[in-house]
C-alpha cells in the first residue's frame, strides 16, 4: 500500500462524523425536495406514481415546514428513490408489453 492513502485514511479517522456528514440546512432540504419533485413529475408523466412516494414527499415537506431539515432531506431522498423505482418499473413494463405484443 502506498503511504499517501494511509495518510488520508488516518486523517479521515480523526475527523468527527458530524463534520463528514455536514449539517442539514434549509437550502439542502429545499434542494432535496426539488430533486424529488422532478423525479415524481417524471413518474407522473409515465402514469406510474406510487402512494408511498407521495407519502414520503409529503413527510419531507412537513419536516421542512417544522424546520427539521435533516428529516426533510431524508424523506425527500426516500421519495426520490421510490420515484426512480417507479420510473424503472414503468420502463420495464413498457418493454415487456412491447415484447408480448410482437408474439
Amino acid at each position: 500500500m502506498k503511504p499517501l492513502p494511509l495518510v488520508l485514511i488516518a486523517g479521515l479517522a480523526l475527523l468527527p462524523a458530524a463534520a463528514l456528514a455536514g449539517d442539514a440546512t434549509s437550502a439542502g432540504a429545499q434542494q432535496a425536495i426539488a430533486a424529488a419533485e422532478a423525479k415524481i413529475s417524471a413518474a407522473a408523466a409515465m402514469q406510474n406514481q406510487w402512494f408511498a412516494t407521495m407519502a414520503a414527499f409529503r413527510a419531507a415537506k412537513a419536516a421542512e415546514r417544522k424546520g427539521d431539515y435533516a428529516a426533510a432531506e431524508a424523506a425527500a431522498a426516500e421519495a426520490g428513490k421510490l420515484a426512480d423505482l417507479s420510473i424503472a418499473q414503468a420502463r420495464r413494463q413498457k418493454a415487456l408489453w412491447q415484447s408480448e405484443a410482437v408474439r
